[in-house]
C-alpha cells in the first residue's frame, strides 16, 4: 500500500512541478532599463529561463509576462532548483495525501489495559 501511495505522489508531484511555470508569471511594475530580460519561471523554486524583449512605453506598464511553451520559445531549465520544486511538491502531497487516507482508513484507538 506504501508503495502504490508513494508513486501515485510521485506522479502528481511531477506533474505539478511541470506545469508550475504556466501558474507562476513575472511582473513588472514599471519599466526597466534594460528591455531584454532573461526571466524565470517556475515554482516554488523558478527553474526555467526564458529571453524576453519587453515592451518600450510607460502606458505599458504594470506588465505580467507569461511563460510560453519550450517547443516555441527557447528555454534553459536548472536540474537543481526543479529537483527542490519537486521535493517541495512531494512532501506536500504526500502529507496531504496521508492525513486525508488516514482520517478516511480510521485505525482504532487500543484502550490500555
Amino acid at each position: 500500500m506504501l508503495k502504490t501511495r508513494l508513486i501515485i505522489t510521485g506522479i502528481f508531484s511531477l506533474g505539478i512541478t511541470l506545469l508550475s511555470p504556466f501558474v507562476f508569471y513575472s511582473y513588472f511594475e514599471t519599466q526597466p532599463q534594460i528591455l531584454n530580460q532573461q526571466l524565470s519561471f517556475g515554482g516554488p523554486f523558478p527553474y526555467a529561463e526564458q529571453t524576453v524583449s519587453l515592451p518600450s512605453g510607460n502606458n505599458l506598464y504594470p506588465l505580467e509576462i507569461k511563460f510560453e511553451s519550450p517547443f516555441v520559445k527557447k528555454t534553459e531549465f536548472k536540474i537543481i532548483p526543479f529537483l527542490f520544486s519537486f521535493v517541495c511538491f512531494y512532501l506536500l502531497i504526500f502529507a496531504i495525501y496521508s492525513i486525508i487516507a488516514r482520517f478516511f482508513k480510521g485505525k482504532a484507538i487500543k484502550e490500555p489495559l
